[in-house]
């Protein structure tokens, strides 16, 4: 029942979903049905309904495509890393979709890095899903995480300035980070952001407009550039992160 309900929802959104070729359409049927599985005994997601993963999560996930094509560097390999991963939203999706991009997940909980590792190894990706189990204000002090990604995306982990302080010390001097938001939340937000990403050595390249979905809601992919090294003390632990 889960599979004919799956695959109908994939095939009437196989219009918008053009972005895939057919392998990589199966592939995202094979993610989503693991991913509806898994999600009985495991919350990943708050809906695990078919029609709800597509519209609400694979759809939105897409929506950061033509942006990454546009800010990946040329000729190297390109570093992705998606905080507070869950159920694989975007991170898994990006993966997917741009086989080229290597692409690091990380996510606080253990159940649900179980499941992001599954997701890698049934996927079979040119470039592995490398899953870390962490938090991403601890990870961006150490070495062999700060500053060494080309771009960092966030789904619902936070506020903009919580968000930029958790990325953009991952992030690599002319890097960027991708913040998927609704318009009534950064109309909100950016007064607070904008001091944090001063104080981070990063500033708003755009604000990129999104079409509504089912929903109504306005929504925005708002573009950080990392212009200068992050000074140390950034990030700070979560307690001073969440306080402020």
């Amino acid at each position: 029942m889960i599979k004919d309900s799956l695959q109908e929802a994939l095939e009437l959104n196989r219009d918008v979903l053009s972005a895939l070729d057919a392998d990589k359409f199966e592939k995202l049927r094979l993610f989503l049905n693991s991913l509806i599985a898994y999600n009985q005994h495991t919350n990943l997601v708050a809906k695990a309904e078919a029609s709800i993963l597509i519209e609400r999560h694979v759809l939105d996930s897409l929506t950061l495509l033509p942006i990454i094509r546009r800010f990946m560097p040329e000729h190297r390999p390109v570093g992705l890393v998606d905080v507070g991963a869950g159920g694989g939203f975007p991170g898994v999706i990006l993966a997917l979709a741009l086989p080229e991009l290597k692409v690091s997940l990380v996510e606080a909980t253990a159940k649900k890095c179980r499941f992001l590792e599954q997701a890698s190894d049934l996927l079979k990706l040119d470039n592995p899903i490398s899953v870390i189990n962490g938090r991403a204000e601890e990870l961006g002090t150490l070495s062999d995480y700060r500053g060494t990604f080309d771009l960092a995306t966030a789904r619902a982990v936070g506020t903009t300035a919580l968000v930029s302080e958790l990325l953009i010390p991952l992030v690599k001097v002319g890097g960027y980070a991708l913040l998927q938001k609704t318009k009534s939340q950064l109309d909100q937000e950016m007064g607070e952001a904008e001091k944090r990403l001063k104080q981070m050595g990063a500033g708003v390249e755009e604000m990129v407009n999104i079409e509504p979905g089912n929903d109504e809601t306005e929504r925005v992919i708002l573009v950080l550039k990392k212009h200068n090294q992050t000074p140390e003390g950034y990030p700070r632990p979560w307690s001073r992160i969440k306080r402020d």
